[in-house]
Formats: C-alpha cells, structure tokens, sequence
C-alpha cells in the first residue's frame, strides 16, 4: 500500500506559527506525535529525493534533535517528557535511514509500495552463482596466500558495488510511477547489495587485506 504524505507547512494548534516539521513548533516549542500520514523526509523537513544532501540532512537532524531532546522537557508533566523521548527515538531512525544510502534507497521503495527482502529474496541475474564463484576464488587465493589476487577481488567487487548503487540513485526517484515488476526488480537490485557487502567484508577481514583501504560503505 503507497503511503500517503502530509502536507508540510502546517501550523501550531497551540500559537499557529507555520511549522517546517509536524513534530515540532519552533514558535512555541510545543511537541506533537508524529502524524500517521508523515514519513521520514518531513520528520527532518528534507525535500523526498534520494540524492540527499549529507551537509543539509545532518543540519536538519542536529536542529530537531536538539529541540526535542528528552532534557529540554525534564521539568515537564510525564505526558510531554514520554512524547519527548518517542520523538528522539523516530528522528534518531529517521537520520539513520536517509543517511544510508542503501537504507534510504529500501525505505524510498517501502513508501512507493515495492516488496520489502523478505517479500523478494532474488537478485538480479546469474549473481548466486557468481557469488559462489567469487567465494570459491577467493578462498583458493587465501591458502596460498595470493595477496596480489585477493586485492583484485576486492577491487572488482568494490566496482561491481559501485555500478549496482550508480543504478539505485537512477531508479529511486521514479519508484512511485513504477510497475509492479520495476519496484520489484529494484528490491532486487538492493538484495545484491548485500552480496557485495558480505564478500566485501569476508575479503577485509582477511590478514593479507586489512589496512589496504578495504572500507565498504556506501
């Protein structure tokens, strides 16, 4: 089911200042539950897009987080220091997910309606068996200490990571007018990121490898 979105500005019950995130009033600091119909792009007054800007996000979160931090209500009736410290935790998952791409990407696909890892588990193409490959490969290399060979895997997979997330950012944003079929070949896509990420990490935990900037964030 499509998650329908509030509309943002809304105004203050309470002194009906316009307000940029429907949590919060910056006016008269009064707090509000977060409306069913808001996700986590209005929680932190972000504009829906999956390039996000980092420098903008971490400014949004870091202004809302310190209005609604649990201290500034600790003189509060329960009621308003209880909604102080569930608003936290939402705008703490909120930062976590959009900061992410790969998270960001799942959760543009939630909210457009697409299946979710356990709805779809396939990946995209012959990937399993490349993987099993890969593993097989990898492995030889480490019992005679091939050093020169397990850099290359890494290298190679580091790019094929890299191409598999050039075509999340193309897709995300269209999500919402995409078939049945597109989102679930996007769910897809995002299940191989996990592969990467697992052979990625099997190769950077390997004592030839450690220390070669074998960092796999996205």
């Amino acid at each position: 089911m499509k998650k329908q979105t509030v509309s943002l500005p809304v105004k203050c019950l309470h002194c009906n200042e316009q307000m940029t995130t429907p949590i919060l009033c910056e006016g008269c600091h009064a707090l509000y539950p977060v409306p069913q119909s808001a996700d986590y792009f209005d929680l932190l007054s972000i504009p829906r897009s999956y390039r996000v800007d980092s420098g903008a996000l971490a400014r949004a979160y870091r202004s809302i987080a310190r209005r609604i931090h649990p201290d500034r209500f600790s003189g509060d009736a329960e009621e308003a220091r209880n909604l102080s410290t569930r608003l936290t935790a939402e705008v703490n998952q909120a930062y976590a997910t959009l900061g992410d791409p790969v998270k960001r990407a799942a959760y543009m696909l939630e909210l457009a309606g697409g299946p979710s890892a356990v709805e779809v588990r396939d990946v995209p193409g012959s990937l399993l068996g490349e993987v099993m490959m890969l593993r097989e490969a990898i492995e030889q290399a480490r019992q005679i200490a091939d050093d020169v060979s397990l850099e290359k895997h890494r290298t190679a997979i580091g790019r094929r990571r890299d191409q598999a997330m050039k075509e999340i950012e193309q897709r995300a944003d269209n999500l919402r007018g995409a078939s049945d079929e597109e989102r679930k070949a996007f769910r897809m896509l995002l299940n191989s990121i996990k592969y990467f990420d697992n052979l990625l990490a099997e190769l950077a935990t390997d004592p030839l490898v450690v220390g070669k900037g074998t960092e796999t964030g996205g």
